[in-house]
């Protein structure tokens, strides 16, 4: 079976017209999709437009009364061509309402995916590597076969994993690295990374967001079952933008 990976953070307040014409127009197929930065409002919209079968972080976790935006940036996992018979959070988390696990059937086939925002700022250096340190261990304890992401990192992106330098984040990256780097907990390949190796390009043209300054980096990643086949895996850098988004998408086509 064929089969999409879509990795996209539509950037909170979008304008999600822009945003659900361009996600609908690289739907293909089956497909599954992880949005991050998702409000209550760009949910309902993106659902009206898309009409797929879909879950949302922020109904297994609806934001307290008094808990203001930060609790408000939901993630959205839609299923095109198949099902989700089953949702959740990893509720050992520090924001869990920016992770999102469903499970996918797709013609008889199931597949587990997670999706997750990670945290940034330097108001959350503590609260990013612990983050980390709870989807590892989630990963750990329950594999699945795709994880999608912001993740804000790497410091130093390579195609050698031992290589690989997260930021510190009061920990000297080592949490992140079980994600990404030389101590991952793991066997899921990066998508992107194996094509950009077969295909003899750089790393640095996948890029999928810009700092101020200018800064190149590659922070959105779609990871799959190592058992699978990775066809392709691009990057929509100037659509996405153009879409409403300050971030590329990442679209994988894999063979199972």
């Amino acid at each position: 079976m064929k089969l999409r990976i879509i990795q996209w953070n539509i950037k909170i307040n979008s304008k999600t017209d822009g945003i659900a014409e361009f996600l609908l127009s690289k739907l293909e197929g089956n497909t599954v999709v992880g949005l991050q930065e998702v409000s209550e409002t760009a949910y309902e919209k993106i659902s009206a437009h898309l009409r797929r079968n879909n879950a949302f972080s922020l109904h297994l976790r609806t934001p307290g009364k008094y808990e203001g935006r930060n609790r408000r940036m939901g993630v959205m996992v839609i299923a095109s061509g198949g099902e989700i018979s089953n949702s959740q959070l990893v509720d050992c988390s520090v924001f869990p309402e920016r992770t999102l696990v469903a499970k996918i059937k797709f013609d008889g086939l199931a597949v587990n995916a997670l999706s997750f925002h990670s945290l940034t700022g330097v108001d959350y250096k503590k609260a990013k590597s612990s983050n980390f340190a709870s989807i590892a261990s989630f990963l750990d304890e329950n594999p699945v076969d795709i994880f999608t992401c912001d993740a804000n990192e790497p410091q130093i992106d390579t195609f050698d994993e031992e290589n690989v330098v997260c930021f510190d984040n009061r920990d000297k990256g080592e949490k992140a690295s079980l994600l990404f780097g030389k101590t991952k907990v793991h066997s899921m390949i990066d998508t992107y990374k194996e094509i950009a190796r077969r295909s003899n390009l750089q790393l640095e043209d996948g890029y999928t967001h810009i700092l101020n300054g200018g800064k190149k980096k590659r922070y959105d990643f779609v990871y799959c079952n190592k058992a699978w086949k990775i066809l392709s895996s691009k990057v929509y850098y100037e659509d996405a933008i153009a879409a409403g988004s300050d971030h590329g998408m990442v679209v994988t086509d894999v063979l199972i």
